[in-house]
């Protein structure tokens, strides 16, 4: 009888050696990362993503020969700053006053030919970078995109 007792508790004391060290296998294994470092820890590399952050439209009156025309303008400027949401709410006043300055100075020619797309996205691209450097806006802008274009 005595040695029924000891078997089923060597058993169970086996079981339990055999559970306890595969637990803590796994747990070193888990763990050997932040516990031995060196080659398990890779520097994490911040990767830049470029996204687009679409503005909202503007309505801007132009000059015509005979009346005023209504341009509808919608746009997207492209970056990889960090937190540009924000900080384009910040600068929307500003944006948008230096938009409608421009647009305004330009005739319903000039914005109503598809050639001048092109030139006019880079002027605005220049104007907008330079009022992020003259405002003091940390925005880094690659490129802006004219999304819709309406002109009346």
């Amino acid at each position: 009888m005595a040695f029924g007792k000891s078997s089923v508790n060597r058993k169970f004391t086996l079981s339990f050696f055999i559970l306890a060290w595969t637990g803590i296998i796994f747990w070193v294994g888990w763990q050997a990362p932040h516990i031995f470092g060196g080659p398990f820890n890779q520097p994490k590399v911040e990767i830049k993503k470029e996204r687009y952050y679409p503005l909202d439209r503007f309505v801007i009156s132009v000059p015509g020969d005979q009346y005023p025309h209504y341009l509808l303008l919608e746009m997207a400027l492209k970056s990889s700053s960090n937190n540009v949401k924000h900080k384009l709410t910040e600068a929307d006043p500003v944006i948008r006053n230096a938009l409608m300055r421009m647009f305004s100075s330009k005739s319903f020619e000039q914005i109503n030919d598809p050639t001048q797309l092109e030139p006019l996205q880079q002027e605005a691209k220049t104007l907008l970078s330079n009022l992020f450097v003259e405002h003091q806006y940390k925005i880094d802008l690659e490129d802006l995109l004219f999304t819709r274009i309406v002109i009346q």
